[in-house]
């Protein structure tokens, strides 16, 4: 009797303790947000979770690609935004509820962890003072 009480004390605790800070966190509902792009041009880009175990054992990410056409770019026939767009996620998260923007042209250019949860991400553009190509970057929210 002494030790199935000795389980089942094991179990409460370890149910009540907060899981470390590196585990990751998969959400039953899904975390959605808004990406918008500022920029004078189309950018290309994907969001990717953190590493997962498969159910044969190997690491994997889910990874979603993106392409947005230029600020205030709109649908010609049904006049809706091709500048924005929505994402909806179940993780497995960053710490944070992060996930990771990579933004590409044939290679990527830019790379951060943000939030999914605090507000609009936006990316944005400016012209390289030596008109050689354009610096593109995201606002990132912690």
């Amino acid at each position: 009797m002494k030790i199935q009480h000795y389980f089942t004390s094991l179990a409460f605790i370890l149910i009540l303790l907060p899981a470390p800070a590196s585990a990751q966190e998969i959400v039953n509902e899904p975390v959605c947000f808004t990406v918008r792009n500022t920029a004078p041009h189309k950018v290309y880009g994907n969001f990717v979770t953190d590493y997962y175990t498969a159910e044969d054992g190997t690491q994997a990410r889910h990874r979603s690609n993106f392409r947005l056409e230029e600020a205030g770019a709109k649908d010609p026939e049904k006049g809706y935004p091709l500048d924005v767009a929505e994402f909806c996620s179940y993780g497995p998260f960053f710490p944070d509820r992060k996930l990771e923007l990579v933004i590409r042209t044939l290679i990527p250019v830019f790379s951060c962890k943000t939030s999914v949860e605090k507000g609009e991400i936006i990316i944005k553009s400016e012209r390289l003072a030596d008109d050689s190509g354009n610096k593109i970057w995201a606002e990132c929210l912690e």
